[in-house]
């Protein structure tokens, strides 16, 4: 594994931590800006990070779950509880597909359902 692909790993865990603890916070409260706000910040960061690395599926998972909090943020879309359940899938997905991409099975993980299902539910 390259210093790159280390730096990645550990900043992915890292963003990914923290989209769970806000995803778990907007259960309690689906109005919790700051929430909303760390969710979108950790996806933004993950697809930026993602696209630089070449790994699609982390790519693409996490553009269609940083659009959908777009939706959310612009006050175009309430958060309910069926958003807040795919954002939680989405976010063990991308778990996922980090590893998949940084152990050297990117294609492993077929992403294109579950992006999808979340530009699907856009207008609930």
């Amino acid at each position: 594994m390259n210093k790159y692909t280390e730096l990645f790993v550990t900043e992915s865990r890292d963003y990914l931590t923290a989209m769970e603890h806000a995803l778990l916070q907007l259960e309690a409260d689906p109005t919790a800006q700051e929430a909303i706000d760390s969710v979108f910040r950790s996806v933004h960061t993950l697809k930026g990070m993602s696209g630089v690395m070449g790994y699609a599926a982390v790519t693409e998972l996490s553009h269609a779950m940083e659009t959908r909090l777009a939706r959310v943020r612009a006050g175009e879309e309430s958060l309910g509880r069926e958003t807040i359940d795919i954002l939680f899938e989405g976010s063990d997905v991308l778990g996922q597909a980090v590893q998949l991409a940084t152990t050297g099975e990117p294609g492993a993980l077929d992403v294109a359902s579950l992006v999808r299902r979340i530009a699907g539910q856009a207008a609930e």
